[in-house]
């Protein structure tokens, strides 16, 4: 007989249809995938703790979204996903944070790591219709392993964290292993040196920029010197800050002198 279990986050109550409990399963049963995340989601509370704008559970081995749904994370017009929250990361993050991808991905399938041995989370600059929406953060972990000791099941969530800006450390990724586990952040930033983009050059459009900062340009003035809009300038502004891991608008004109972009 199917039983309902209730979970409950910050909108209400949403009802998984036909979820049994791991242990009502007898053993020789094969127990899906939908069985597993549900039963993860309604034991583990994890609505209610991290309280998420947005949650989904992504299948890795096909690649598959099997559930999402958006609590309350704003884009503008449209359908809020999964696939169009990645999409509206700015070109630099998305590329930053599919280098990251890439080592975690390659590093959880060598050293099979099982779940919640990590939580990993990544932030980026938005580029949406939402103008109050300009940062978001995005936490994942493992909620489950094949037989085979390789990763399959993984829990994504994103946060609305546009208030917070000036607190996370630019270019931000942040994996935090279980104790067990702590080696492998030494053998992750191996990894990372050779997957991530390099950050060393600058864009036609971002020694624009630097050079009308170089002669104390506004964000303003700088927009109607190149004949774009002032929300550009800024982004150009904040993604150069992010990809040197700098500071402050002092230290990106340092570093201009220093690598002869004036």
């Amino acid at each position: 007989m199917n039983t309902a279990v209730q979970l409950r986050d910050t909108t209400g109550t949403h009802s998984f249809p036909g979820t049994l409990s791991l242990r009502q399963r007898k053993s020789q049963d094969p127990i899906s995938d939908e069985c597993i995340w549900q039963n993860f989601l309604s034991t583990h509370r994890i609505i209610h703790l991290l309280r998420p704008d947005f949650f989904m559970i992504y299948k890795c081995s096909k690649g598959l979204t099997l559930f999402e749904r958006n609590i309350s994370l704003e884009l503008g017009t449209g359908d809020v996903t999964g696939e169009r929250i990645m999409q509206s990361f700015m070109p630099p993050d998305q590329v930053n944070i599919k280098a990251v991808d890439k080592a975690m991905h390659h590093m959880t399938t060598e050293r099979k790591l099982q779940p919640f041995d990590y939580v990993f989370r990544v932030c980026g600059n938005v580029d949406c219709s939402n103008p109050s929406l300009k940062r978001i953060m995005r936490t994942s972990f493992i909620i489950h392993s094949n037989k085979a000791g390789t990763p399959e099941l993984i829990f994504y969530c994103f946060h609305d964290v546009s208030s917070m800006v000036s607190s996370i450390r630019p270019n931000n990724y942040d994996i935090t292993f279980d104790p067990l586990q702590a080696h492998l952040g030494v053998e992750l930033g191996s990894r990372l040196k050779s997957v991530r983009p390099d950050v060393s050059s600058i864009t036609t459009r971002e020694k624009e920029i630097v050079q009308c900062l170089h002669q104390g340009m506004s964000s303003k003035e700088i927009a109607g010197h190149l004949f774009i809009s002032k929300a550009t300038v800024d982004t150009h502004r904040q993604n150069m800050l992010r990809k040197w891991e700098l500071p402050n608008t002092a230290a990106l004109l340092k570093k201009a002198v220093e690598e002869d972009w004036l």
